[in-house]
């Protein structure tokens, strides 16, 4: 029912670099909105209610246009903060692209894989947690929608991510599940039973509102009888192709019989997203959703022009052709025409929600809602001298004689001892930071992750890794560090004057920096005082000292081999760096039937068979222990006369146990695997563009990723096998 975009994605999907670490279930609101004030939502016949107070609730919000290569720039915290702090919208429309584009049901116009849900499951979960912290912090609903034409044809992959969605954000309010787009060409017949079978799932975990779409793109021709408690009937209308007048009716019937209406997707334009918004007729809907008290989400938060294809969307809200991602880029943001009624709309009909939260406990006591920014240090003037206050929550605000200290943000209700209340707000500012203040490992061989290098900098002999050459924030206020385990690593300030590895400015300059006295780990805080516009510092990181790995030479790798043929030099007598012996077993044995150890070599048997050969080499006091595993493959593997044995209890896991780790060695990662598997390598920009991605199935044992392909820049790296995960921070040079 709008614009369906059949784009040519030459980007990638740009999830950003932070959302695959978002943290949703530890997050906490930030500020007061909706969801402090109704908590989970449900159905009360024709009417959408909180099931904490039993009210009827009135949601205006805005849908995020498709999750594609134009769409998931939006997908983003800073937007969230702004629709909520300056449009002031109740709820957003996660739309996740599933699969097609196409608005008549078929399998044809397909998203690109690295956009689609099916093609990138894990990427969506990770960026699903992202804008669920986004929802809890700014305290407005979030519609997570299954935005398809098909559903029914993609009943198991829905299942599956509903009942992993419900489960594990169970307690969470903010959460309405949509859990179809838009059917087609399917009678409700279907649609109910797909309903049924998504909403049983979704019912063990959570009673939180569902929304199910009706047929015919959301027309609400056929509704009603979905097994699940809480339901709630989907309608979509665009003003210049649906009138109120042919459609309205449609609403209230359903109403009327019981049967709440949510209108998740309307638009000012026709139906196909073009043309001219019609301001008559969107008035017309707008008087008419407000009358009903129906809860609605327009299309769609993104700019006009996509730059991707010059193609032009007429329901956008924002003008123009630039990404709009960043609060300082939205600030400065102008409107569509469309954008403009839409605005209008949502600030005309928004709620004081902190007001709403306190209403009815007024006194003596009670002041102003107080709204200020982190960096405040403390609130004067609003406290009533004759009273006593107690804060909810003292990580934000603290009741300090008769002014209020700030401590941090979110919002805390201070009450009065005559029993009124009041809300303050303190609005996150952004933290300080410390270039490449970050975790990092370092090896006795001097190599270390994050493209630093441990050297004897200061000619002591001693061990030692340059933090700052300034002494000061990227925002300029200077900075203290302290090491928690001195006995491992040290803080001090010292004259990098070995000219080997002490370059520019460096060079006979006093800087920061840490000293290595023994292997383990340390935990470095760096504290900084508040400067304009940023909070005070407080970080800590770990920095590691190991042993350096071992390697074994590149010959010793998978092999096909013939019946009856042989492999020289194959199997190496020493490791490459500490010329210390290697074992080698096959199969988990001395010997094996299958092929014959020669030397350096080997010769294969006359018998398909598969051998896993695993080479080991002991701990040393430099160098930690090394373990790998290679296949080889004698003729033809699926005739191998062991392979039932093979697959069903693998030799590879006989070999031994080593932890999942990785880290940078020059132009690659060193990566060491316990078990074979499949491993994944995702690597970021700096902005949160996907500037690479693969998949490899991998022995288990010491494996290199190159990265000599990669352009010069900053980059974050995500290494993944099952849940194991390691995360790399790299400057290119």
């Amino acid at each position: 029912m709008k614009k369906i975009l059949n784009l040519l994605l030459v980007t990638a999907f740009a999830l950003g670099a932070s959302s695959a670490f978002a943290d949703a279930l530890s997050a906490k609101p930030l500020r007061v909105g909706p969801v402090q004030n109704y908590g989970a939502l449900g159905t009360s016949g024709g009417k959408i209610i909180s099931l904490v107070n039993q009210k009827q609730v009135m949601l205006r919000g805005i849908s995020l246009f498709w999750s594609d290569a134009t769409g998931i720039q939006y997908y983003n915290p800073e937007v969230i903060s702004y629709m909520a702090e300056t449009l002031g919208i109740d709820v957003f429309r996660f739309a996740m692209g599933i699969q097609y584009y196409n608005s008549q049901g078929s399998a044809s116009d397909p998203l690109d894989e690295a956009y689609s849900y099916m093609g990138a499951k894990e990427s969506y979960l990770s960026k699903l947690d992202q804008m669920i912290q986004a929802a809890i912090e700014n305290d407005v609903y979030i519609i997570v929608d299954w935005h398809s034409h098909r559903a029914e044809s993609e009943l198991l992959a829905a299942k599956e991510f509903f009942n992993y969605v419900a489960q594990k954000y169970a307690n969470v309010p903010n959460i309405i599940y949509e859990i179809y787009n838009e059917p087609v060409n399917t009678n409700w017949a279907t649609i109910q039973s797909y309903a049924n079978n998504i909403g049983a799932g979704i019912r063990n975990y959570t009673q939180n509102l569902i929304l199910v779409g009706t047929p015919s793109w959301s027309q609400l021709t056929s509704y009603g009888n979905v097994n699940a408690t809480n339901v709630a009937y989907v309608f979509h209308f665009y003003a210049a192709s649906h009138s109120v007048g042919t459609y309205g009716n449609r609403i209230t019937s359903a109403i009327n019989s019981g049967n709440a209406v949510f209108i998740s997707e309307w638009g000012t334009t026709s139906a196909s997203g073009s043309g001219n918004p019609d301001a008559s007729a969107t008035q017309q809907w707008i008087n008419f959703m407000e009358q009903n008290k129906i809860s609605n989400c327009n299309w769609s938060m993104r700019q006009y022009t996509s730059t991707l294809n010059n193609s032009n969307e007429e329901s956008a809200i924002l003008n123009g052709s630039e990404y709009l991602t960043t609060k300082e880029a939205l600030s400065k943001a102008t409107f569509t025409s469309s954008g403009k009624l839409v605005t209008n709309y949502l600030n005309q009909y928004r709620s004081s929600w902190a007001d709403t939260l306190v209403a009815g406990a007024t006194g003596a006591c009670s002041f102003k809602t107080q709204t200020v920014k982190e960096t405040q240090a403390s609130i004067e003037g609003v406290l009533n001298a004759s009273c006593s206050y107690t804060s909810s929550d003292e990580s934000v605000i603290v009741v300090n004689g008769s002014s209020l200290q700030v401590i941090g943000a979110g919002y805390a209700i201070l009450q009065g001892n005559d029993g009124s209340k009041s809300v303050v707000m303190v609005s996150a500012e952004p933290k300080q930071t410390i270039s490449k203040f970050e975790d990092f490992l370092c090896r006795l061989n001097g190599s270390c992750s994050g493209s630093r290098q441990m050297r004897d900098l200061t000619k002591s002999g001693l061990k030692e890794v340059v933090i700052s050459s300034t002494g000061k924030t990227n925002e300029g206020a200077t900075f203290t560090l302290t090491s928690l385990n001195p006995a491992v690593a040290d803080v001090k300030k010292a004259v990098c004057s070995n000219s080997s590895y002490c370059y520019g400015d460096n060079l006979n300059a006093s800087v920061t920096m840490i000293e290595f006295k023994s292997l383990g780990e340390a935990k470095i805080v760096a504290t900084a005082p508040a400067v304009t516009g940023y909070r005070a510092l407080n970080d800590t990181i770990t920095v590691t000292l190991a042993k350096a790995f071992n390697r074994i030479h590149s010959k010793f790798k998978d092999q096909n081999i013939a019946l009856g043929g042989s492999v020289a030099d194959c199997l190496p007598d020493t490791m490459m760096n500490e010329r210390i012996p290697v074992t080698y077993t096959f199969n988990g044995e001395a010997t094996t039937p299958y092929l014959t150890h020669v030397g350096n070599g080997i010769v294969a048997g006359t018998e398909n068979a598969i051998v896993a050969i695993t080479a080991t080499a002991p701990e040393t006091d430099f160098y930690e222990a090394f373990s790998k595993t290679i296949t080889v493959v004698i003729g033809d593997s699926s005739l191998a006369v062991n392979k039932g044995e093979y697959e069903e209890s693998p030799i590879i896991a006989l070999a031994p146990s080593i932890p999942f780790r990785a880290e940078m060695q020059s132009n690659g990662v060193l990566l060491q695997i316990a078990k074979p598997g499949l491993v994944s390598l995702d690597i970021y920009s700096a902005l949160g563009k996907l500037e690479q991605s693969f998949s490899k199935y991998y022995s288990s044992g010491s494996h290199y990723l190159s990265i000599e392909t990669l352009p010069a820049g900053l980059y974050i790296m995500r290494i993944k096998q099952e849940s194991n995960q390691f995360i790399l921070r790299l400057n290119k040079q």
